[in-house]
């Protein structure tokens, strides 16, 4: 795994709301070591087990975990349909912080528009996440995860997918299956 060496927080820049919609943003804690939160997100086999809401799976991951590396998760719903998202690293500090591209993506992989992936609402063609991790202690630790670009009509049903898939998350690191 490539990381940044350096301390300088180029995240900030992506921490703000876009022109449609206000910065979405989540808190949570886990009782997990930081350093086994940041594996989660920094494995593509881990992230085939709790990345995606209720009635979800993620059926294809390319993850490709380095800055300027390419990651491609694709869902499959049980029942709906699915979709994909697709970007790069733009930043890796390792157990403190990771900034990504995110990009709605065909099956394959490829960049679509939001009207192409069929989405409601005004959405920029790309956005950032940025998930900021600390440490609680040897057991204990938390981000805070930043997400650009979702409109606000829509950020309840978003702030609701992704902390069902941060329940799954939490099962899978305190070692129950979901």
């Amino acid at each position: 795994m490539q990381t940044s060496q350096t301390k300088k927080n180029p995240a900030a820049t992506h921490k703000n709301s876009t022109p449609n919609s206000k910065l979405l943003e989540i808190d949570r804690k886990f009782n997990a070591p930081v350093e086994k939160l940041f594996e989660a997100f920094a494995d593509g086999e881990i992230i085939k087990k709790w990345w995606w809401p209720n009635g979800m799976y993620a059926d294809n991951v390319v993850y490709e975990f380095v800055e300027g590396g390419r990651y491609f998760i694709n869902m499959k719903g049980y029942e709906n349909g699915g979709g994909g998202m697709t970007g790069r690293f733009e930043e890796i500090v390792q157990n403190e912080r990771i900034v990504m591209t995110d990009q709605f993506a065909d099956e394959k992989g490829t960049a679509i528009s939001p009207q192409e992936a069929k989405m409601p609402g005004e959405w920029p063609e790309m956005a950032f996440i940025t998930i900021e991790f600390q440490s609680s202690g040897a057991n204990s630790s938390s981000f805070h995860l930043s997400q650009q670009g979702i409109p606000n009509e829509l950020q309840k049903d978003c702030i609701q997918g992704w902390n069902e898939s941060f329940d799954k998350l939490e099962k899978y690191l305190e070692g129950r299956k979901h």
